[in-house]
């Protein structure tokens, strides 16, 4: 399986260490403080989407990130169903719900991790009720990375930049 990620660049060589990452110390939208997450994505352009959460634009993304490219075994992941999405899902803050969910698949040794539906894509898209446009929106995986080893997911590139020097440079 191949995954992607953006990172900033002085974690590049050390993405394996979950346990000094925000996302494990304060937790994010699909777990909690202290359960081990990393989130990444089925396509690049859904990864570099997601950095639409945290830079103002390409050219900071361009300066502060990578785009990992990941050789992950084969994952054994829970896909959140779209009836099972709490009703603010896609939202912010995101409170506690998907937390919840997430939390108990990412506990789970019987699970990998779960496949859901990103957040920065809409809402009609992500819960539309033909599967082939739903299974679109269904970009994000999150995976719990103590339950493997580094022998189970590998990156196999790094990419810089991460836009296009072409992106939003339109003449006005």
């Amino acid at each position: 399986m191949i995954l992607f990620k953006t990172i900033k660049t002085p974690y590049v060589d050390t993405w394996y260490d979950y346990s000094k990452t925000a996302t494990f110390k304060s937790g994010g939208r699909w777990n909690s403080a202290g359960i081990a997450a990393m989130y990444t994505s089925t396509n690049p352009q859904n990864a570099m989407l997601e950095l639409g959460n945290y830079c103002s634009s390409p050219k900071m993304a361009n300066t502060l990130y990578k785009l990992l490219i990941f050789e992950v075994k084969e994952l054994r992941l829970f896909e959140v169903d779209v009836t099972q999405l709490p009703s603010n899902w896609d939202r912010k803050p995101h409170g506690g719900a998907c937390s919840t969910i997430g939390d108990r698949v990412l506990s789970d040794v019987n699970y990998d991790g779960l496949l859901i539906p990103s957040a920065t894509i809409n809402k009609d898209a992500a819960t539309h009720p033909v599967n082939s446009v739903r299974k679109a929106a269904y970009a994000n995986v999150v995976m719990n990375i103590s339950h493997m080893d580094e022998t189970d997911m590998r990156v196999i590139d790094v990419c810089s930049p991460v836009f296009s020097t072409q992106m939003f440079s339109a003449k006005k």
